[in-house]
């Protein structure tokens, strides 16, 4: 019954690029795709941060900067672990 279930996939793979149907990301492309929006959010973060005169806005923006920071290091150290180049 395994050896079925192993051809059961292959034919849906083959299935759905016959006819188009994207497949889902798989977890390296959500981890890439996920390093490339925490990026862009530093980005806007550090922008927002440089444009900012009141002080209690200043310490959100820092926050946030600190927040993305942190992420954007845990993925990728992420990663480095799977050997992905971006």
């Amino acid at each position: 019954m395994i050896q079925f279930s192993g051809l059961a996939d292959n034919a849906e793979k083959i299935y759905k690029k016959i006819t188009g149907v994207p497949q889902p990301p798989d977890e390296n492309q959500l981890l890439l795709s996920d390093l490339r929006a925490v990026h862009h959010k530093l980005a806007r973060s550090e922008s927002m941060f440089n444009e900012l005169t009141d002080k209690d806005l200043l310490d959100c923006a820092t926050y946030d900067i600190l927040a993305e920071k942190a992420r954007y290091a845990y993925l990728i150290k992420e990663a480095k672990k799977r050997n992905l180049h971006f």
